[in-house]
């Protein structure tokens, strides 16, 4: 809970590097105070499942820190009932001469558990981190991913009542990804209250009941998590899905004025659902006006791999302009990030890519790759054999 929490951080000069500067101690003068945290209130009732967006700077470590105790407000208040675990920064707590195993040890203490009780649970964290031998190595020698692994490790199977998540997830690679949110969904069943900072807009949708959005130390929306995600792409000026080109500008006679994903109930998005409804609208215009267009989509994979494409012929009106959509109604693609990719040109010629706009695909636990072809099993009769 924040009551009217207000922080705000100084910026101090760099000391005077002349000899004069030295001998009088001055510092040149600073810029001016950063306000983190502007008179936010925040209430979070145990058992919810809350995920916090807001670009950088906008306070979201100010929050999880302060909610942990770890930094003091100027005023207002905040606190935590129950126990409460935090991983907001890689590698924070650790002792870099400990091995992994003492790290563990240390953590635990540090979170007010006993030895006995860490003791139960070392030979599931080193499984679930999958460091291996490394985990009676000095966690000096880690790298930032191997850091995070541990470090989630020890947090998710220490028994807590608030778990504060700051963006480090994005650090592990997407199979880890994954898992940990396959373990946060669990502590969530078990009635654990999420406070979760991530870019990862599928990671909140997921398992997020609700989002609150920061802009510059001041909360200016607190809702239902799609409304939530809508009003963050908003913000940051992708409400079209994020439909702006990331290619120099191709001149030829027909533009694609406007991209935009939308989900099955119309509404601009970003992430979607296995087997649900993916529209792409698009907006044409062409000079000279033509009375027909025609319209490319193509689905690319994050390295640029093409998984697919199709075209077709748009009809458009008098003046040159005209639109489409292109309707996919069972999504058959599974969890990560993709890129569609739309162009356009004259009937008959190469439609010539224009815009594209990246998407995410929510994880399902049953399969993973790329594509959905999830079937059924059934076990042969001892007659059928083989062929």
């Amino acid at each position: 809970m924040l009551e009217h929490a207000t922080r705000t951080f100084s910026v101090r000069a760099e000391q005077a590097r002349t000899l004069r500067g030295v001998l009088t101690g001055k510092r040149a003068k600073g810029p001016a105070a950063i306000t983190a945290l502007d008179d936010v209130t925040l209430r979070i009732a145990p058992g919810e499942t809350v995920g916090m967006l807001g670009r950088n700077g906008a306070g979201k470590t100010s929050t999880l820190r302060a909610l942990a105790g770890i930094v003091p407000l100027h005023s207002g208040s905040a606190g935590c009932g129950g126990r409460i675990v935090s991983l907001l920064e890689v590698g924070a707590g650790f002792s870099r001469d400990f091995s992994g195993r003492e790290n563990i040890y240390l953590q635990g203490a540090l979170y007010g558990f006993d030895r006995e009780q860490v003791q139960a649970r070392v030979d599931r964290i080193i499984a679930f981190s999958e460091i291996g031998e490394f985990i009676d190595v000095p966690v000096r020698t880690y790298s930032t991913g191997m850091f995070l692994r541990l470090g989630f490790s020890i947090l998710a199977h220490l028994d807590s009542d608030v778990l504060l998540i700051d963006e480090v997830l994005a650090v592990g690679d997407e199979a880890f990804q994954r898992k940990c949110l396959r373990r946060i969904s669990e502590q969530i069943a078990a009635g654990a209250t999420l406070l979760l900072v991530s870019h990862e807009l599928a990671a909140i949708e997921r398992v997020c009941e609700r989002v609150v959005v920061l802009d510059h130390g001041k909360l200016v929306f607190d809702g239902p998590t799609t409304e939530g995600l809508l009003h963050y792409r908003r913000l940051t000026g992708t409400e079209h899905g994020g439909g702006e080109s990331h290619r120099p500008h191709v001149s030829g006679p027909v533009e694609v004025v406007e991209l935009e994903l939308r989900d099955a109930a119309a509404r601009p998005s970003s992430v979607f659902h296995t087997g649900g409804a993916l529209h792409v609208h698009v907006r044409l215009r062409s000079t000279p006006p033509l009375a027909r267009a025609e319209v490319s989509v193509e689905l690319r994979s994050v390295d640029g791999t093409r998984l697919f494409a199709t075209r077709g012929s748009v009809e458009l009106a008098a003046d040159g302009s005209g639109g489409a959509v292109f309707e996919v109604s069972d999504l058959a693609l599974l969890g990560g990030d993709y890129d569609l990719v739309v162009g356009a040109g004259e009937p008959g010629a190469s439609a010539v890519p224009l815009r594209s706009v990246r998407f995410a695909v929510a994880q399902v636990e049953e399969a993973e790759g790329v594509v959905d072809l999830r079937g059924s099993w059934r076990s042969l009769a001892a007659t059928e054999g083989v062929r």
